[in-house]
């Protein structure tokens, strides 16, 4: 916990800026689509995944698993790209958000070990939390989760999207709508 000194004051300010500016992210620069630096370890993958998985559920069957698509690759390739002040908290807040069933529940297990349901319930106490900080951390991890599952080709079907009308090709090399 940070103590209540100037320093840990300007810590948690700074922090917060740092995830207030994640959770107004709009779009997903074209760096992100490329480069293979990692920026989350792999038990911060796992994190992420179910939190993004839980955040982007549609219910729909049609609906393509987070798993099967790039939304994990993308967010992670954004936030290599980002400015490192404003990515630093979210190693930390995902394992916040592992940990915090826990430490604001009273539930004895983490969030990668529990059902659909109570992840639901967990994201719900993160969202209308009393705490600003937790509002603004839910809001981040929103937004990247969107982010990164709604730029995948493959979720556009599920929205009536059909891709943009220039600058993309089909396999074949022949611009989309050609015969």
């Amino acid at each position: 916990m940070i103590g209540a000194t100037r320093r840990g004051f300007l810590r948690l300010a700074g922090g917060s800026a740092a995830l207030a500016a994640l959770a107004n992210v709009r779009t997903l620069p074209a760096a992100a689509a490329a480069g293979s630096a990692r920026f989350f370890a792999p038990t911060e993958r796992e994190i992420l995944t179910q939190v993004v998985e839980r955040m982007v559920d549609t219910g729909e069957p049609a609906a393509p698993a987070v798993r099967a698509t790039g939304a994990i690759d993308a967010i992670d390739a954004l936030c290599v790209s980002l400015d490192p002040g404003a990515t630093a908290p979210l190693p930390a807040l995902l394992r916040l958000v592992d940990w915090s069933p826990l430490l604001f529940d009273g539930r004895p297990a983490r969030f990668t070990a529990l059902g659909a349901d109570d992840q639901d319930a967990v994201l719900a106490g993160w969202m209308g939390s009393r705490f600003a900080w937790r509002r603004t951390a839910f809001l981040a991890l929103r937004n990247l989760a969107l982010l990164g599952y709604w730029s995948q080709d493959a979720t556009w079907p599920l929205i009536g999207y059909q891709g943009p009308l220039i600058g993309r090709t089909a396999a074949s090399g022949a611009p989309r709508g050609a015969p």
